[in-house]
């Protein structure tokens, strides 16, 4: 073969041996290759299934097994649904009441810390009387413990103002006196002695536990004279109250 590939004419004259080429026809069997392999026929087969025959029996039961599983299933359905909307419902209703029961707690604990507020600005209002009052009070109560101290002292101290008490009382008694039963309480009557020696007189003193110590009952033929200390201490504080509060009203005023 010539190296040179360099294309040459050709002459119409040198052409008459050329034979056409068409382009395969691709509609048929292509043939490719030196060689061909023949396909194989295929055949398709159609497979006819029986169906299978069910009794009405068989069917019922089929219904029947279905019927109880869709039941079963129905039954755990409602019973969870109900559950829920139960716990929702129960707790929807505890919750309303526990409110309730908080609301009316809470007026409760208001009405009373409105109570004490309003006690406390009445307290406020006039602190300096409260106190004045308070204080007057206390100090009445002192001065009455002590003057009670003190009388009591007096007269176990001083026997003399038991015996000056009971000489006025029998000047008292009118004329005649006659028979004089004289009650005291027993540590008395050893400093009492000295009225069996008073002349005109037929005092006799008996011992009495009842009689307080300073005291005494006196009784004569038409008089009666009865001496308690407490009682006396008793008047004397209530008449010293009622003037201090007669006192009090005027300064108000």
């Amino acid at each position: 073969m010539s190296d040179n590939k360099e294309f040459k004419p050709i002459r119409a004259a040198d052409a008459v041996d050329l034979v056409s080429w068409d382009l395969p026809q691709m509609s048929g069997p292509v043939s490719v290759g030196l060689q061909q392999k023949a396909g194989s026929e295929v055949t398709v087969v159609e497979e006819v299934l029986a169906a299978e025959k069910i009794t009405v029996a068989e069917l019922e039961e089929i219904r029947e097994n279905a019927r109880i599983e869709g039941l079963a299933a129905g039954l755990e359905e409602g019973r969870l649904k109900g559950i829920e909307e139960g716990r929702q419902q129960g707790q929807q209703e505890g919750y309303d009441a526990g409110y309730a029961e908080g609301l009316a707690k809470s007026d409760d604990d208001l009405k009373r810390a409105q109570s004490l507020l309003g006690q406390l600005v009445l307290e406020f209002e006039n602190p300096l009387n409260t106190s004045a009052s308070m204080l007057e009070a206390c100090l009445l109560e002192l001065v009455v413990s002590m003057s009670e101290s003190v009388v009591q002292a007096e007269l176990t101290e001083r026997k003399g103002l038991l015996l000056d008490s009971i000489r006025d009382s029998l000047r008292m008694i009118p004329e005649p006196l006659g028979r004089v039963i004289i009650k005291v309480h027993p540590d008395d009557r050893a400093y009492l002695e000295p009225l069996l020696q008073v002349p005109g007189v037929a005092a006799e003193l008996i011992p009495d536990p009842q009689v307080q110590v300073g005291g005494y009952l006196l009784e004569a033929e038409n008089t009666i004279v009865k001496h308690e200390v407490e009682e006396r201490f008793a008047e004397a504080v209530a008449q010293l109250k009622a003037n201090m509060l007669t006192q009090a009203d005027q300064g108000d005023e």
